[in-house]
């Protein structure tokens, strides 16, 4: 097997759903000395690939971890980190990927490994933008989409902010003897380009040249709640009585 470079620096994504992920890895692949893959820990390529969303996609996805090894986390991991030829690889892991046996005891224990922390802070955005997704047939845009429109439980979504909110806790924690960066999904776009402050932090805590990163994705949903949620009036009653209130605004 090839030896792992002894320069290479091993960093990770960590994430969860609907937190401009899928953008920030092609903005990381717009760098020279960085090589970033998607959600290796599904057995996907080193190269990012378009999701599966049809019917099988579940059947699909565990299929490929089968066949791909990646139910092996410490040997499916040491080999992404040794292949390649950029000064940095980087790889994106999901909350509930790191739940599986090993995975997380792996990337905890190998503590050089680099954690950007990526959370999106408007978590009843994220919790909407997550019940949108099962309405459309694509999880990312490349240009202007179709507006579309959801009813929201408000029960069932603070109950799910609250979830979002003790596991960024909890991974946070988890990580805590690592070298972190935290990025917020707010301070990701400048139309297709990684907006300069945060493109600048991190290639500083990656070690790399400043250049500026870019992606082909663009934001799917608008920025305004009331322009996705039919009940809206209804939903802001109620969070404005919780400790989420200023996520109204």
């Amino acid at each position: 097997m090839q030896q792992p470079d002894p320069g290479r620096i091993r960093a990770v994504i960590l994430t969860t759903r609907r937190s401009g992920s899928s953008f920030l890895v092609e903005c990381l692949r717009s760098h020279p000395e960085i090589e970033c893959a998607s959600e290796i820990l599904n057995g996907q390529p080193d190269d990012p690939v378009p999701a599966f969303r049809g019917p099988w996609r579940y059947v699909k996805k565990w299929s490929r971890i089968a066949r791909t090894g990646a139910w092996r986390p410490a040997w499916w991991l040491d080999g992404y980190y040794r292949r390649g030829t950029a000064k940095v690889r980087c790889w994106k892991a999901m909350y509930e990927q790191l739940v599986r046996p090993f995975a997380l005891r792996y990337v905890v224990r190998n503590e050089d490994i680099r954690v950007i922390h990526l959370r999106r802070h408007n978590l009843l955005k994220s919790h909407i933008s997550a019940l949108l997704m099962n309405k459309r047939e694509e999880l990312q845009a490349t240009g202007p989409t179709e507006a579309v429109w959801i009813h929201v439980n408000p029960r069932r979504a603070i109950r799910s902010m609250r979830k979002m909110k003790a596991r960024y806790e909890y991974f946070d924690r988890a990580f805590e003897r690592h070298p972190r960066l935290q990025v917020a999904y707010e301070n990701l776009f400048d139309g297709k380009y990684l907006q300069a402050e945060t493109c600048s932090r991190i290639c500083d805590f990656l070690g790399v040249a400043q250049y500026r990163m870019e992606s082909r994705i663009v934001k799917l949903n608008p920025d305004s709640l009331r322009d996705m949620v039919t009940n809206y009036d209804e939903l802001a009653a109620a969070v404005s009585k919780t400790e989420f209130a200023d996520l109204l605004g």
